[in-house]
């Protein structure tokens, strides 16, 4: 399907990462529970997205790469997968808000409601922002829950792809795995 390794590999990784955010979400909807904003949910997708970039740069960089990844090699592909699992939860969030249930987009909107009315604003000014998200569609939606997991995948990217980074050392043929306590940096 894809003919570079790097979108081949990430691709998979990130269809897994998505697949796996996908089944966490469903459980928490058939127990009845937010899947909006339920904090229990928030750390499992935080968990599950850290472990997908964290695994499937590691082994991009063991099976493709030979041991060595560079930090931009490394923070290209942990963004592509996270790039991936967003796409197939946004359109999971899209099927089951245009589809199954439209109160998952009015929960959100009520949650906004009262974090705006908790922090203190205006009754005039929470009336106009509430105007503003009154109009927002499954698609719109579906975005804004794209968008989110992709600037948090982006964060965790930064991170993983600096443990990973390294830089060889032609003339000494021994491991470069800096979770293996190499020298060789």
């Amino acid at each position: 399907m894809f003919k570079n390794p790097l979108v081949r590999h990430t691709f998979l990784f990130g269809s897994l990462v998505g697949g796996v955010l996908i089944l966490a979400a469903l459980v928490f909807y058939f127990k009845d529970l937010s899947v909006n904003y339920n904090p229990n949910l928030t750390l499992i997708n935080q968990f599950l997205m850290i472990s997908g970039i964290f695994l499937g740069v590691k082994k991009y960089r063991d099976e493709i790469l030979f041991g060595v990844i560079n930090y931009k090699r490394a923070f290209t592909a942990g963004i592509l997968i996270i790039g991936f699992a967003a796409c197939y939860y946004a359109m999971f969030i899209y099927v089951l808000t245009k589809f199954f249930d439209a109160s998952i987009i009015q929960e959100a909107i009520n949650f906004a409601q009262k974090g705006l009315v908790q922090s203190g604003y205006e009754q005039k000014d929470v009336d106009l922002i509430m105007s503003i998200y009154k109009h927002i569609t499954p698609g719109i939606f579906a975005f804004s829950m794209w968008l989110s997991k992709l600037f948090g995948g982006v964060l965790f990217s930064l991170v993983v792809a600096f443990f990973f980074r390294q830089k060889r050392n032609l003339f000494n043929k021994q491991s470069v795995d800096k979770f293996n306590e190499s020298n060789n940096q």
